[in-house]
């Protein structure tokens, strides 16, 4: 899932509660948030950012304006049509109304970098808003330092090279804002700690499964949550090797794929682990076809996409980890008929059989009415409409949709 506008949230559960306070009682703990944020993440505030606060109506407004303005429609929709023909979504699920829905039921705060301002959720309770302040202003630290509308956008980036961007970017102010209250509680910083799991079992994923997400496909609950959690563990990593000054490294060599993120020492290597696509080796599966829409998930997605087929995320995971580089694209052939593929590579012939054998099961499960059949050596479903085949020849595993 791409960012679908460039705006940086914090993710709390409190739905059904209302803490609404006034404006003034409220931005004024901007002020120090703002310099508390600065002292830990040692970025200068070279302007000041003004403050709002904002009900969930207004809010609402603003995510919907956001997504006319900075998304294309046609984008929208083909990102949808790609989802729910590879599985991460069910076919019936509305993807634009699902996406503003669960960042409404999620968001805490946000800040917008092409506007310069942060707003304050007027419904969460007064004694989180701090807290929340310090993430949301230390995207302000960032934006002044880094430009963060440049470094993430939603036009020109893929999938994956979007969420590793965003997972540096979320993963920096959360550990902004945990060392901010572990320092109010007279402990060390993060840095000391050997891992930060236990942390973001307590702080973030589960108190943002505990509510708002019910009704949410898995996969999108994965990857709304993984800027945060696994981007926690991705700058936890950079603090031990070389405090905050280590992420200001990354913020100008950024991590390329959602891999790099989950295996920080890919990020540190000097050679790239997987390969780029291009639209030729995509167009010679289909000769005289034409390419409409075009996208790379990364492994990340990829192990989203398996783990809502399967209890055993660490199986799906460990499915997805041989990732090698891939692309998924919508095209047109010459009869004007369009189709869908996805073309995946696998660092091993080994690697593939085992995401080949893992997919194979998530679309007899996506797909449990359609009759399958083998005979041609390909896992091929068919109903009355469409037909869906799975292949693998050597390193690469290859759907078709048609």
């Amino acid at each position: 899932m791409k960012k679908l506008f460039v705006i940086f949230i914090l993710l709390f559960a409190f739905s059904n509660l209302s803490f609404a306070e006034t404006k003034d009682e409220l931005c004024v703990i901007a002020d120090s948030a703002i310099v508390a944020a600065s002292k830990i993440r040692g970025l200068k505030q070279k302007r000041d950012v003004p403050c709002y606060v904002r009900d969930k109506e207004k809010v609402k407004a603003y995510l919907l304006d956001a997504i006319e303005k900075k998304m294309p429609a046609e984008k929208l929709i083909n990102e949808g049509i790609l989802y729910k023909a590879l599985g991460f979504l069910p076919k019936d699920f509305d993807y634009k109304n699902g996406i503003i829905e669960l960042y409404l039921s999620q968001l805490g705060g946000y800040y917008d970098p092409e506007e310069d301002y942060f707003v304050m959720a007027g419904w969460m309770p007064k004694v989180l808003q701090t807290t929340i302040a310090v993430h949301e202003l230390t995207h302000a630290l960032q934006d002044q330092e880094y430009d963060l509308s440049r470094l993430i956008d939603p036009l020109t980036g893929t999938s994956d090279h979007l969420m590793a961007r965003s997972a540096l970017v979320e993963g920096d102010a959360t550990a902004v804002m945990f060392d901010y209250s572990r320092k109010l509680m007279g402990q060390e910083g993060l840095a000391v700690e050997d891992n930060v799991d236990s942390i973001i079992m307590q702080n973030v994923a589960g108190s943002a499964f505990m509510t708002g997400m019910q009704g949410t496909p898995s996969s999108l609950q994965y990857m709304l949550l993984f800027p945060y959690t696994s981007g926690l563990r991705f700058a936890h990593y950079l603090l031990k090797k070389g405090s905050y000054q280590e992420i200001d490294k990354a913020f100008k060599k950024l991590p390329s794929s959602t891999e790099e993120v989950l295996h920080p020492e890919k990020y540190f290597s000097s050679k790239s682990d997987y390969q780029q696509i291009s639209d030729e080796d995509i167009i010679k599966h289909l000769p005289g076809s034409e390419i409409v829409y075009r996208d790379t998930f990364g492994e990340f997605s990829v192990s989203a996409l398996l783990s809502t087929y399967f209890k055993d995320h660490l199986k799906a995971a460990k499915a997805a980890e041989g990732w090698g580089g891939d692309a998924a694209a919508i095209l047109k052939l010459e009869s004007d008929k369009k189709v869908i593929v996805w073309k995946t590579l696998w660092d091993t012939e080994s690697d593939a059989k085992e995401f080949y054998d893992a997919y194979t099961k998530a679309l007899t499960k996506h797909l449990e009415n359609w009759t399958l059949n083998t005979a041609s050596g390909k896992q091929e479903f068919a109903n009355e409409d469409q037909k869906v085949s799975l292949s693998i020849t050597d390193n690469e595993v290859f759907l078709l949709v048609e």
